[in-house]
C-alpha cells in the first residue's frame, strides 16, 4: 500500500516503536532520538512509501542514489546502517526484511499521527550521526527566513517536478539526423610559443584563467587571466602553478604553486583585483589531508566545493566535499562509483545555490545538479563520452556543454526540467571546450597526440611509430618484426600493419567498427570486438574462427592456448564481471569477483586479477575459484595507481600512468622499472607478445592555442 500521504511537511509517522519525525529527519522511540543522515531519511521514507511490496537493489540504485551503477557494497553498507538506526531495546527485532535474489522491504508497521497529538520525551538522550551533524551545521548559513506558505508552494512546486522528471535524460537521444546544425567560425584570441591547458572560467564567464607552459621550459608554467571583454591578458603567477578554481563572483581566483617539479609539494594561493597591475596574492589554508591531493577548488558564498583524490583508498578515485568557512565544517558530498574516476566540478548556479558535476563510470559519464551539501541530488543527462566543461545560461536558463566526440552542443533546461535538442556545431579538434552561450564556444586547440612505442624486452630500446597525419593506438606487436595499430576518426576506426618500416591500410579487411583487442603469444589469432560480438581472428587471412555474442561493454581481454578471459561491464547492473570463454568449445564461465579492473596470464590455468581489493587476486579458471595473492610491499603500493597490466610466459608487467613495472612470475618479488614516460606523455595500454612490450600512449604537449567560435549563418 502507498504511505505517500504520510511524508509531508509537520507529519509524524510510527514505524513499529519509532516515531519518525519528517521536520527534523530524525526517529525517537521515547527514551532515544537518533538523527538520521540524509542517505539512511530518503532509504527509509522511501520504504516507507513502497510499504508491502519488494524494493529491488537496481530500484534502490535508480531511485535513492539515483546512478545507473551502484556498488553492491554501498548499498549493504546503507542496509546495515539502517537497521542499526533502527534498532533499541524497544525495538529489537527485524526492521529490514532481505528477500533472497530479490531484494528488500520494510518489516515494521506503519501508521501515522497528528503532529499535536505527539508528546516530546523529557531529558531525551541523543544519538546523531557525525556525518549527518556536518550536514545540518554546513546548511544553516545557506538558509533563508521565508514565509510559511513560500515554503509550501516550493515544496509543491519540487515534488510535482521531480514526479514528472524523475527519469534522467540521455544525450544518446540527441542523435537525430533532424538536429540543427550551426555554422561556427574561429577566431584566435591569445597565441604563444607554449601549452594551453587547465582552462577554467568562472560561473559569470566574464574572465579565464588558464596556465601556459613555454615551449624551451617546459617544467614552468605561467598563470594567466584574460578579460574577455576586452581580451586582455594578466600574469598572475609563474613557476610550478596549476589552476584550481574561482569564487563564485569571478572576483578571486585559486591556484597551486609548487616549490617542486613534481608537485609533491604545493601551497594554495588566491589572486584578486585580477583586472589591474597591481593584482593581489594570498596564502590560503590547504585541504590535503593523509596524502590526498585537493584537485579542484570553488567557492558558492561562504561554502568551499573541493575535490580530493585517493576516495575509498583508490588513487585515481575523485569525491567531492564542501567546506562552511564559518563553521569550520568539512562534509564529503558525493559518492562515486569505484568503476569510473569519480566527480569533477563543473560550475555553480546561484538562487538557490547549487553545483553542477560530472560522474566518470565505466563506459559513461553523467551530469549531476545538487546542493551545496550533496541533497536533492538529480542526474541530468548521460553521455558516452567525457563532458569536462560545463557553463549555466541565465538568458535561456539552462546548462550547455559541448560533446566533442561527435560534435553537438548539448543542454538541459531547468525551466522544463527536459534535455533540450542538440546542436551540431563542428569545430576545430579541441582540448577544453567552454560555451558561452547556444552560439559561442571558447576552445583551446588540441594538444593531444596519440602515439605507440614498441620496447624490445632484450636490449631495453624503444622505437615509435609515430607519423604525422595519424594517431596510433592498440597497437600489438606481432611475430616477424610486425606491429597492427589502429587509428581513429570520429567513431570509424582504420587499421594498419607496420613491416619493414612500411605502414599497410588493412581496413578494407577488417571493417571500420571492429577493434582488435588481443592476439594469442604465436600470433596466428587475433581477437577483435564489435557491437556486442567477440571474434577469433585467422591473423592471415582475417577470417572468423569462433564468434561470442557478448551483451556487453568489453573493456579487457587476453587470450592463453585455448582459452579467452574478458573483463566487461554488466548492462544491468553496470558492474565489470569477469568471464572465462574457451575456443575449442562453447564453455563460458562468469566469476563473481567483485570489479575486476585489469588482469594478466599467470601460467596456463590461472590469472592474476587486479580488482578493488587491496591485494592482487589469483583465480584459477579450472575451479573457477580466487583467493588473495600475497606480494610484497613494494609491488603492493603499486597496485592503487596501476591502470593496466600484460604477461608473458615469465614475467608480469605493471603499468601506472607514468611508468612500466616488470616482476617474474615465478617469484613475484622485487619489481623493476623499465620504462618511463616523458613529461607530459601518459600510458593508456600496454600489450606484451614474447619480447616485444607495445606501449600506447597519449602525449600532452602539442603547441596549441585559444579561439573563440561565433555564430556566421545558422541553417535549420
Amino acid at each position: 500500500m502507498s504511505q505517500a500521504h504520510f511524508l509531508t511537511q509537520g507529519s509524524t509517522i510510527l514505524v513499529g516503536e519509532w516515531l519518525l519525525n519528517i521536520d527534523r529527519q530524525s526517529i525517537s522511540d521515547g527514551d532515544i532520538e537518533r538523527e538520521l543522515d540524509p542517505l539512511l531519511f530518503k532509504l527509509l521514507t522511501y520504504f516507507i512509501e513502497n510499504d508491502g511490496r519488494i524494493i529491488s537493489r537496481k530500484e534502490l540504485a535508480d531511485n535513492i542514489w539515483q546512478q545507473s551503477f551502484v556498488d553492491d557494497n554501498a548499498i549493504n553498507r546503507a542496509i546495515s546502517e539502517l537497521r542499526k538506526a533502527l534498532k533499541s531495546t524497544k525495538q529489537p527485532g527485524q526492521s529490514i526484511k532481505t528477500h533472497y535474489r530479490k531484494g528488500y522491504s520494510l518489516f515494521l508497521p506503519l501508521s501515522s499521527l497528528p503532529k499535536e497529538s505527539i508528546i516530546q520525551p523529557k531529558n531525551l538522550k541523543t544519538n546523531i550521526c557525525p556525518e549527518a551533524l556536518h550536514a545540518q551545521q554546513l546548511t544553516k548559513p545557506l538558509k533563508k527566513a521565508y514565509n510559511s506558505w513560500l515554503i509550501i508552494i516550493a515544496l509543491i512546486l519540487i515534488t510535482t517536478a521531480l514526479w514528472l522528471y524523475s527519469e534522467p535524460a540521455k544525450t544518446k537521444s540527441n542523435s537525430s539526423s533532424s538536429a540543427p546544425f550551426l555554422m561556427l567560425k574561429g577566431e584566435t584570441i591569445s597565441w604563444h610559443k607554449g601549452l594551453y591547458a587547465k582552462l577554467l572560467l568562472p560561473p559569470d564567464k566574464s574572465k579565464l584563467t588558464y596556465t601556459l607552459t613555454n615551449e624551451e621550459q617546459k617544467m614552468r608554467s605561467d598563470l594567466y587571466v584574460m578579460d574577455l571583454k576586452n581580451r586582455k591578458e594578466y600574469l598572475v603567477d609563474s613557476g610550478n602553478v596549476t589552476s584550481l578554481g574561482w569564487s563564485g563572483d569571478g572576483e578571486r581566483l585559486f591556484y597551486y604553486k609548487c616549490s617542486n617539479s613534481d608537485y609533491s609539494s604545493c601551497m594554495q594561493w588566491q589572486a584578486s583585483n585580477l583586472k589591474s597591475g597591481k593584482i593581489e596574492k594570498e596564502l590560503m589554508q590547504s585541504h590535503s589531508i593523509e596524502g590526498t591531493k585537493v584537485t579542484q577548488y570553488n567557492e558558492v558564498g561562504d561554502i568551499a566545493i573541493f575535490r580530493r583524490n585517493k576516495y575509498r583508498g583508490v588513487t585515481h578515485l575523485n569525491a567531492l566535499y564542501a567546506y562552511d568557512k564559518i563553521t569550520k565544517e568539512e562534509l564529503r558530498i558525493t559518492t562515486p562509483n569505484i568503476a569510473g574516476t569519480g566527480d569533477y566540478f563543473l560550475t555553480s548556479i546561484s538562487n538557490p545555490n547549487r553545483i553542477i558535476f560530472e560522474r566518470h563510470n565505466l563506459g559513461q559519464s553523467e551530469i549531476y545538479m545538487a546542493n551545496l551539501d550533496g541533497s536533492s541530488l538529480k542526474r541530468l543527462a548521460t553521455s558516452s563520452h567525457r563532458i569536462w566543461a560545463a557553463t549555466f545560461s541565465e538568458d535561456s536558463n539552462s546548462l550547455i556543454w559541448y560533446n566533442r566526440f561527435d560534435s553537438k552542443i548539448g543542454s538541459y533546461s531547468l525551466a522544463s526540467m527536459q534535455l533540450e535538442q542538440a546542436i551540431e556545431a563542428p569545430i576545430d579538434a579541441a582540448n577544453y571546450v567552454y560555451p558561452l552561450s547556444k552560439k559561442s564556444l571558447l576552445i583551446s586547440t588540441d594538444l593531444h597526440d596519440y602515439d605507440v612505442g614498441i620496447l624490445d624486452l632484450k636490449t631495453t630500446t624503444m622505437n615509435y611509430i609515430a607519423s604525422a597525419d595519424r594517431h596510433e593506438q592498440d597497437a600489438i606487436a606481432l611475430n616477424n618484426e610486425k606491429t597492427y595499430f589502429s587509428t581513429r576518426y570520429g567513431q570509424k576506426l582504420k587499421h594498419w600493419l607496420k613491416t619493414n618500416n612500411q605502414y599497410f591500410n588493412i581496413t578494407d579487411k577488417l571493417g571500420t567498427e571492429k577493434k582488435i583487442i588481443a592476439a594469442n603469444s604465436t600470433s596466428t589469432r587475433l581477437l577483435s570486438y564489435s557491437n556486442k560480438q567477440l571474434e577469433i581472428l585467422n591473423a592471415k587471412d582475417y577470417s572468423v574462427i569462433k564468434q561470442w555474442k557478448i551483451p556487453h561493454q568489453v573493456n579487457f581481454a587476453a587470450i592463453k592456448n585455448n582459452k579467452v578471459a574478458v573483463i566487461y561491464t554488466n548492462a544491468d547492473s553496470q558492474n565489470n564481471e569477469l568471464m572465462l570463454l574457451n575456443t575449442e568449445n562453447n564453455n563460458k564461465v562468469i566469476s563473481d569477483i567483485d570489479t575486476p579492473l585489469s588482469l594478466a596470464w599467470f601460467d596456463d590455468t590461472r590469472l592474476i586479477v587486479n580488482a578493488k581489493h587491496k591485494q592482487f587476486l589469483i583465480f584459477n579458471s579450472l575451479t573457477n575459484t580466487y583467493s588473495m595473492l600475497e606480494t610484497p610491499d613494494n609491488i603492493t603500493h603499486i597496485k592503487p595507481s596501476l591502470i593496466t597490466m600484460a604477461s608473458n610466459d615469465t614475467t608480469l608487467f605493471l603499468a601506472t600512468y607514468q611508468e612500466v613495472y616488470n616482476v617474474a612470475l615465478n617469484t613475484m618479488q622485487d619489481p623493476k622499472s623499465v620504462f618511463k614516460m616523458k613529461p607530459y606523455d601518459y600510458i593508456l595500454n600496454i600489450k606484451v607478445n614474447n619480447d616485444k612490450l607495445a606501449v600506447s600512449f597519449v602525449s600532452t604537449s602539442n603547441l596549441n592555442s585559444i579561439k573563440l567560435y561565433s555564430e556566421n549563418t545558422p541553417k535549420y
